[in-house]
């Protein structure tokens, strides 16, 4: 019998089994992902040193991109093999049975990566800037709900102008990442770098809204709005290339952390946050000064 959401304490509409559902389907998704992108990151240094190329420029941008692809994916694939499950008892039962392996092989999965010494800095470093960069994803979503609610257009401009800012940044920290592990200080001779990626900023949004545009070719967006994109993109990919020079700067004054660790993931989710609230707030502007509507 289903358990009532009143006996349980739970929202209204939220039930113990869909909560269930929704924590084995997280561990599940996230274990499988990471195998898939572990293997294939792998797989892409071992070819860039066969090919003499450097992975720094190459791994980045394709485990963002297929991290998100990927991860949805295999979201929708186990949610839904987990929800249609043939009754409440045996997907309730399944589910913990999924929870209960996975906290129980914690203790033996941390042990072994503890013995391992290329392993064991990620165990001591790893957790605080992936929860950071969580807490951060969290408040980009809830900015991008309120813009969907008002601006429901601009929406599906934000994953571009998020995803190319992120990928931009984080070939750059890991670029300077690999100079500090082998050189003990930050290369600043990458500045030339950082203004390549900079220049690819607008012919790389450039051909995405290019393909957006074929894509819904229904779209009505007026001139202004683009060139306001155009700014928030620069805008936001120059933070973060000169936030990528501080973080692994800081290196040093954090207890040598290895900037490998913390710097990717805090640019990703702050290359989120700056492109959605740049965009937002120059719809607002635009709004305001009647040279944008939300019907556009």
């Amino acid at each position: 019998e289903e358990v009532s959401t009143q006996s349980t304490g739970l929202a209204e509409g939220t039930t113990l089994s869909n909560m269930l559902v929704l924590f084995s389907t997280g561990l599940l998704t996230a274990s499988l992902v990471s195998i898939l992108l572990g293997g294939t990151m792998c797989a892409i240094v071992l070819c860039s040193a066969h090919y003499e190329c450097n992975p720094d420029n190459i791994s980045t941008p394709i485990a963002a991109s297929l991290g998100d692809s990927i991860t949805l994916g295999i979201l929708s694939i186990v949610g839904s093999l987990l929800f249609h499950l043939p009754d409440k008892a045996t997907q309730m039962g399944v589910c913990i049975v999924v929870i209960a392996v996975f906290i129980a092989t914690i203790p033996p999965l941390l042990v072994y990566s503890w013995n391992n010494r290329y392993a064991r800095p990620a165990v001591l470093q790893g957790w605080v800037p992936i929860l950071l960069a969580m807490l951060i994803s969290s408040g980009v979503g809830m900015i991008m709900g309120r813009v969907a609610e008002k601006y429901p257009s601009v929406v599906v401009f934000l994953p571009i102008i998020n995803g190319i800012g992120g990928n931009l940044a984080a070939i750059q920290a890991s670029r300077l990442s690999t100079s500090f592990n082998l050189f003990g200080r930050t290369d600043f001779s990458e500045w030339r770098t950082s203004l390549f990626l900079l220049f690819l900023t607008i012919p790389g949004h450039a051909v995405f809204l290019f393909v957006e545009g074929l894509v819904h070719p229904s779209s009505h967006i007026a001139a202004p709005f683009y060139t306001a994109f155009f700014c928030s993109a620069l805008v936001q990919v120059a933070i973060l290339l000169g936030m990528s020079y501080v973080m692994v700067m800081m290196s040093p004054h954090l207890r040598n952390l290895d900037p490998d660790l913390y710097s990717i993931p805090l640019l990703t989710a702050l290359g989120d946050f700056l492109g959605t609230a740049f965009l937002s707030l120059s719809v607002l502007v635009l709004d305001s000064a009647g040279l944008f509507t939300p019907g556009d």
